[in-house]
């Protein structure tokens, strides 16, 4: 029997947790300013504070939600199928079944004999004009996002093509 390898989220996916948490922060501040009626007073000012604070909250609780998805999600590769845990459920795909592998940009569509399913990143990093995917923890090393991709073709026998 072969080794199960698993890829989840790469440790970089970790910023949304903290990201989360300071858009919660930030959003606590200004209600709290806008209660506290802090700094210049107006009908104006204290309705864009509590906007401003329904805003970060609303992203806090988005970065959130994404973090949690991602650190509940796994693929786990074995010797004749792969299984998509995804947190809610578990869908298992054998390598005979994948007829074709197709990416486009970041994104990597697995068409099955019956049906098709996507891959593709859970966060970007991004650095000026620069936006890379992050990457996965396999085994828990981590590698680059599109090795996935790469491993699942040579198992599947599928050759991938670039739309």
């Amino acid at each position: 029997m072969s080794e199960l390898i698993r890829y989840k989220a790469g440790d970089a996916i970790r910023w949304l947790d903290l990201g989360s948490g300071s858009l919660k922060d930030s959003a606590k501040r200004h209600t709290r300013d806008v209660v506290e009626r802090r700094g210049e007073r107006g009908i104006g000012k204290d309705i864009g504070g509590i906007f401003g604070a329904a805003m970060d909250y609303g992203k806090g609780a988005v970065a959130d939600m994404m973090h949690r998805q991602a650190e509940a999600s796994e693929y786990i590769l074995d010797g004749h199928s792969f299984e998509i845990h995804s947190g809610r459920s578990v869908k298992k795909v054998l390598y005979s079944d994948v007829k074709s592998i197709r990416r486009s940009s970041d994104k990597v569509k697995f068409i099955l004999s019956q049906g098709s399913l996507e891959i593709k990143p859970y966060a970007h990093i991004v650095a000026g004009r620069v936006r890379v995917p992050v990457g996965w923890s396999r085994n828990g090393i981590e590698v680059q996002f599109d090795l996935i991709t790469e491993e699942l073709a040579a198992r599947c026998h599928v050759e991938v093509e670039e739309v």
